[in-house]
């Protein structure tokens, strides 16, 4: 995991910088153009996770995609694609995942559908429940309403189905786009809809492809049958979820900045935010496909950001600078993203010395005069991005996983530099001491945190103050395999932290998630030393509870260190063998260890 120290501006600047293509639009395009017959050329397309996400589902269809420089062809259409078995992997793309389950139920074959461990905990139960009404046979492969899902339909029927529109506008923009495939079509709105301008994207782009659907005021949706998509070429506009980071920027900073590749009439959901930087103090101008922001500092507003909720956290991170209160309602669709993405913006601006509260729907945050921190990004791109908005004014911020912004703005951090904020890879890695009990890990680990200024961890001690439980109580009650089950929640937990020494218990190794886990981000130092000096350091520690069932201390510690030599030893980053050396020097040769391998003491 990369980390970075942000550098901010020294000065108000002027600027420009260009803005690549709409994930939004790409991905909507590829969908219909897999849809329509015959080459479609797709123009200006964003290649990020999320959309090579959908490439690939497309292509393990077996639709011909051919990548080119700034342009995609899709070669052929969904009539060529087989009666056959497909396993369709959606990595961490909520769009993709609920658009390619919308287009399984009108194509052949059994179709599992699912996404790596955080997009299979984001709920789709809404849009199978609409796919259903129209007669799709979806199944539940794990916990009912989320993924991952099986397709064993392929075709829908005619009618007028109703669904929720407070959870996500994805639901209904996914059926509308493979409604020509359903005759006639009409989708009944029950209760308010949100994210407006994500439906009038959806129905712009359909109807650049050739099909029309009649919008009543966003209560219901109905598509006319005998329609099909015809297109040969299209050209995805600048994204301005991406230009609004650069704008809030422009704002904060005072600098004028303008973005080109912005269509100033687009019907992109954030088209609203620089209406929402107007009512801040900012100026806004508009030109021949380009955007210019004349910044002029933050006040502190009330808004509603239900139509364009994917700047609210962008927005609550300038409020942290103005003087007074600032209100965002319409939050709710933010509590079912990457993360929870309002828990997420507390927890980070409580870090910057900012309060803020919140209910379902509204998040407060009371400005002031923010401190800088090092940002965690949950695997959030857009928790990254709006972050480092802080970081252009506030010296010190650092932002944690600053991979993540691959997702949708693949070069977001090229282009901070392009308008003068410039940005230093930080190590802050963990460092994780395993080995054997009576190895000295928690002295050890508490020793190195001191002298090298890090927050140190230990993983028993936080599972006991988890359970309420000492280790032998916690055995004696629920078995070990119920204590490493705990242990691997406490590792998933402990390793989005950074900057910490973190002291394992002797079996973490035992599950290879828990150190590939840990490693993600972390430096991994084994411990080493002779049985014999291991068994006469642990002595008769009470809380050390047996772990077999063989007579003495001794052959149990045989018995373990046959089972988990050659796990330790793959696991470790390096070895430092304890037997003839005191835990200061221990701590010195990791620290030297740690030197040459470049790290940030």
């Amino acid at each position: 995991m990369t980390t970075i120290k942000l550098i901010p501006l020294k000065k108000s600047t002027a600027a420009e910088i260009s803005i690549p293509g709409s994930k939004s639009y790409t991905n909507r395009a590829l969908l219909m153009a897999a849809m329509t017959k015959g080459t479609v050329v797709i123009k200006n397309p964003l290649l990020s996770d999320d959309t090579k996400a959908m490439i690939l589902c497309l292509q393990i269809l077996g639709i011909k995609i051919l990548q080119k420089e700034n342009e995609i062809e899709v070669q052929s259409d969904i009539t060529t694609i087989k009666n056959r078995l497909y396993d369709l992997d959606a990595d961490l793309s909520g769009i993709t995942i609920r658009f390619i389950l919308a287009l399984a139920t009108v194509i052949p074959g059994i179709k599992t559908i699912y996404g790596k461990e955080g997009l299979n905990k984001r709920p789709i139960g809404d849009l199978v429940d609409g796919l259903k009404q129209l007669g799709a046979k979806i199944d539940y492969l794990g916990k009912e309403g989320f993924p991952p899902l099986r397709v064993t339909s392929s075709r829908l029927s005619s009618g007028n189905i109703h669904m929720n529109g407070a959870i996500s506008s994805q639901y209904f923009s996914a059926i509308l786009m493979v409604a020509p495939f359903v005759k006639k079509l009409t989708i009944t709105v029950d209760g308010e809809q949100i994210s407006k301008p994500y439906i009038d994207m959806t129905i712009d782009t359909m109807k650049q492809f050739g099909i029309t659907v009649n919008n009543k005021n966003y209560k219901s949706y109905t598509v006319p049958e005998n329609q099909n998509y015809k297109i040969k070429e299209y050209t995805v506009e600048g994204d301005l979820s991406s230009a609004s980071y650069f704008a809030a920027i422009a704002a904060l900073t005072k600098s004028t900045i303008t973005i080109k590749n912005i269509n100033p009439d687009s019907a992109q959901a954030d088209m609203r935010f620089f209406k929402i930087l107007e009512k801040m103090g900012s100026k806004i101008m508009y030109g021949d496909n380009q955007i210019t922001i004349k910044g002029h500092g933050i006040k502190a507003i009330t808004v509603d950001m239900e139509n364009c909720p994917d700047q609210a956290q962008t927005l609550a991170v300038l409020a942290a600078f103005a003087n007074g209160v600032t209100k965002i309602t319409g939050v709710q669709s933010l509590r079912v993203k990457e993360t929870e993405r309002v828990v997420a913006v507390q927890n980070e601006l409580k870090k910057m010395g900012i309060k803020t509260t919140a209910t379902k729907n509204t998040l407060t945050i009371f400005g002031g005069n923010p401190k800088a921190a090092t940002i965690n990004t949950y695997g959030d791109h857009r928790m990254a991005m709006s972050f480092s908005v802080a970081g252009t004014k506030l010296a010190g911020m650092m932002i944690n996983d600053t991979d993540v912004v691959t997702k949708t703005f693949p070069n977001f951090w090229e282009k901070l530099h392009e308008i003068g904020v410039q940005t230093k890879i930080e190590n802050n890695k963990n460092i994780i001491l395993i080995g054997m009990r009576g190895s000295g890990k928690s002295t050890i680990a508490k020793l190195l945190a001191k002298k090298i200024n890090k927050q140190f961890l230990d993983l028993d001690t936080l599972l006991v103050q988890k359970i309420g439980m000492t280790v032998p109580e916690i055995v004696a009650k629920h078995s070990w395999d119920y204590f490493r089950n705990q242990e691997a929640i406490i590792a998933r937990k402990v390793a989005n932290d950074t900057n910490c020494v973190i002291a394992t218990g002797g079996g973490i190794i035992l599950q290879n998630e828990n150190i590939e886990t840990l490693k993600k981000n972390g430096i991994c130092i084994f411990l080493e030393a002779p049985i014999d000096v291991l068994v006469n350091r642990i002595g008769d520690d009470t809380n050390r509870v047996a772990l077999t069932n063989k007579k003495s201390r001794k052959e149990e510690m045989e018995a373990l260190w046959k089972q988990r030599k050659t796990l330790y030893k793959k696991a470790a980053d390096i070895t430092i063998d304890t037997q003839n050396i005191n835990k200061t020097k221990v701590v010195e040769t990791i620290m030297q260890y740690l030197k040459k391998e470049k790290y940030s003491l």
